[in-house]
């Protein structure tokens, strides 16, 4: 803790960069190509109205929308449909979450806090790592909070884990916890995982997701190994190829798509010590990849 509070968000800026913005009046269709084609999982919202930020539009969020959309489509008349005119319901589905502007989001059932919370780059990273956590953050902006249109860095949680594991303060000060197990440090503070077979469907899965307020969920095969991931940062993709407009897919099915599995899914065990696990998610090949999520698992199964 003294460690963090000896140190400013200013000190996790790069040294080069921009911070893309999206309009709230912003069709959801350029939405999910911004996402993609900077490969963000966070975009901050400015409203042109009120001249300030508003809202950060996330991979959950494009969760919550994509199931918002199925269930509203199925509830409307007429969505009894026989097979032959089921692809034209999964159709307007795709052309539905394309046309949502990011306005519409604030009158949609989110599974994670809505609303802009920006903290100062003079605060202590002790101070952003307790925003992300209090207020349920997935990124932290930063910026001059006196000025609410200077934001300058959209921070992710594993910017933080690559600045500690680049520390040898804290592994000098804090080499007993770091060099404590996962079994030891980590696992006593997770809940017991849940996982999805590959058999079940894509709604199945996304619903999981949502309710229980997941960043990605474990796919496991018919004997219950560990094979694969389906994160919410993997929906960008799977929206941005059409891969919406049914849900009755099988996951393992959508996730054959994605790149393979050995450069997605990354693991640890339970042996591991907490410094090697912050390294591998700290790394950059996670940071940058679609998942970005580490499971920490045994020979046989997910724990």
């Amino acid at each position: 803790m003294n460690c963090l509070k000896a140190h400013e968000l200013f000190e996790l800026l790069p040294a080069h960069g921009k911070v893309v913005t999206l309009d709230a009046d912003l069709p959801m269709k350029y939405a999910l190509e911004a996402l993609s084609n900077h490969g963000a999982t966070c975009l901050p919202v400015w409203d042109s109205f009120q001249q300030r930020f508003v809202d950060i539009f996330t991979c959950t969020d494009l969760v919550d929308v994509v199931l918002f959309t199925h269930r509203a489509l199925s509830a409307a008349p007429g969505s009894t449909m026989m097979d032959a005119e089921q692809s034209s319901l999964q159709g307007d589905a795709q052309e539905a979450i394309g046309q949502c502007q990011l306005r519409d989001l604030h009158g949609l059932s989110r599974s994670r806090h809505p609303g802009f919370v920006m903290a100062s780059i003079d605060d202590s990273i002790y101070h952003g790592c307790l925003m992300l956590k209090q207020h349920g953050l997935e990124c932290l902006p930063l910026g001059d909070t006196s000025c609410p249109t200077a934001l300058l860095h959209v921070l992710l949680p594993e910017q933080v884990l690559a600045f500690i594991a680049t520390s040898s303060v804290f592994r000098e000060e804090s080499s007993q916890m770091f060099a404590a197990t996962l079994a030891q440090t980590a696992l006593p503070h997770c809940p017991a995982p849940t996982t999805v077979p590959r058999s079940a469907t894509l709604a199945e899965s996304l619903a999981l997701l949502s309710q229980l307020h997941l960043h990605a969920i474990p796919v496991v095969d018919e004997q219950g190994m560990l094979v694969d991931i389906l994160s919410a940062r993997d929906l960008r993709h799977l929206a941005s190829t059409s891969q919406t407009d049914d849900l009755t897919r099988r996951v393992g099915d959508c996730l054959a798509t994605l790149p393979s599995p050995s450069v997605r899914l990354h693991t640890c065990t339970p042996n591991d010590p907490l410094s090697l696990s912050i390294q591998r998610l700290a790394i950059a090949e996670v940071i940058g990849n679609c998942c970005g999520e580490l499971i920490c698992a045994d020979a046989s199964c997910c724990v």
